[in-house]
């Protein structure tokens, strides 16, 4: 038997830590629901009005996703708990830019897209975002014959249990034979 939910169950999905400049100053939150679609050219995402980041975002159309590994999962943590309002989130990094100059992007996180927003949906006290995808970023030591080899990226997954969101590691490979 099934049973009927109003939101969806698209459960695990990878954390991205959204940059934008506010005022000058990177700042960087935390994104647990994130979609690329017309196969990877584009993002979507949504975020509260309230986010601090939301304002960088409106001020230079411009963002960054950045894929953190398992190794940052504490500043990670730091970024979706606390404010930019309240604290200089870019301290917990080292940024650098590519060729949008307004997308910061953390040099610590294996994979990184600049972005350039396309459209603002308005939904209430959410805004979708959506941006194309004007270049992305790999750490060498992540790739396997030149591809991203998700094995050697370790993101951080965003989960749900009963009563709380965690995180979580992927886990090991399924043979696709399906034996």
């Amino acid at each position: 038997m099934k049973r009927e939910f109003d939101q969806h169950q698209l459960y695990p999905l990878p954390v991205a830590l959204v940059g934008a400049k506010v005022d000058d100053v990177p700042n960087y939150l935390v994104i647990g629901y994130l979609c690329p679609f017309a196969f990877g050219r584009y993002i979507f995402f949504s975020l509260y009005k309230k986010r601090h980041t939301r304002s960088g975002i409106h001020q230079n159309w411009t963002f960054s996703v950045n894929i953190p590994s398992e190794d940052l999962l504490k500043k990670t943590h730091i970024c979706g708990s606390r404010s930019g309002r309240d604290m200089d989130k870019s301290a917990l990094f080292e940024t650098f830019y590519g060729v949008l100059e307004t997308a910061p992007m953390i040099q610590e996180c294996p994979i990184n897209m600049e972005c350039e927003v396309t459209q603002i949906l308005d939904r209430g006290d959410s805004e979708g975002v959506i941006g194309r995808v004007i270049k992305s970023y790999v750490d060498e030591d992540c790739l396997t014959d030149n591809v991203m080899d998700v094995r050697k990226v370790r993101p951080i997954i965003w989960g749900r249990s009963p009563g709380d969101y965690l995180y979580y590691r992927l886990g090991g490979v399924l043979d696709h034979t399906g034996e």
